[in-house]
């Protein structure tokens, strides 16, 4: 019973230290806590100007996740590869779904897809659900990689956000490319600033697509203020 007791006390402690989320903070349910922290850092003059994240890198999620059980099949089956090839001139498939050959192979998880068609590799990613635009509903920032299996330290990065989550066909705005050549990170295009401005980068994929976990050296602290729908997340430094 004690014990009982110490655990309520505990839990009453915690309820009255974790802070309050701020008026004009926007909910972010991160469902790659590591890759949204990447990507927070990249465009973080943006995330900051969104009250996406705070100065330390904090973001406020809800208490009830918003996130599809299905974001990986999803993606393949409705996001439209075209932010791939602005210069096309050629009409390409809707969807990814619609550019596989027969020989291709589709691994799905809850929240992400990896296709192999040859020797090329693209992983495509739901890295969170969060109101970009500030319309009161909800948007998916996406992680798209693209490379050769035979190079794995070699690819090429898109980050995305879908503003309208509901259209039969999800098309993608371009925020930010970068290419990685093993430890050298180059910026090809950076649109967050213009928020929903598309990409001029042009498609060269450089290699393996593999998914990027959160660091074994960050720790995740979670507060919960008790009788509210909101959580504060933080990955340390």
């Amino acid at each position: 019973m004690n014990k009982a007791y110490a655990c309520l006390a505990l839990l009453a402690g915690f309820s009255l230290f974790s802070g309050c989320a701020p008026r004009d903070s926007r909910l972010v349910d991160a469902v790659n806590g590591g890759q949204f922290v990447a990507m927070s850092r990249a465009m973080r003059p943006v995330m900051l100007k969104k009250n996406m994240v705070d100065e330390r890198g904090d973001w406020y999620a809800p208490l009830f996740s918003s996130r599809p059980k299905d974001a990986g099949r999803i993606l393949v089956d409705r996001l439209s590869p075209a932010f791939r090839f602005p210069n096309s001139r050629v009409p390409l498939p809707p969807t990814f779904r619609a550019m596989l050959t027969s020989d291709a192979k589709v691994t799905l998880e809850d929240s992400r897809a990896t296709i192999e068609q040859g020797m090329n590799r693209v992983v495509l990613e739901l890295v969170a659900v969060t109101d970009w635009n500030n319309d009161g509903k909800d948007d998916w920032l996406v992680l798209c990689r693209t490379g050769y299996s035979d190079a794995p330290r070699k690819f090429r990065e898109y980050y995305l956000v879908v503003i309208d989550v509901e259209a039969p066909v999800l098309k993608p705005y371009v925020l930010m490319v970068t290419e990685h050549v093993y430890n050298k990170v180059t910026v090809l295009s950076d649109a967050s600033a213009g928020e929903l401005a598309e990409s001029s980068a042009a498609e060269f994929i450089q290699g393996q697509a593999t998914v990027t976990q959160a660091p074994d050296s960050l720790s995740v602290r979670k507060k919960l203020e008790e009788g509210s729908s909101l959580k504060q997340t933080s990955l340390s430094r």
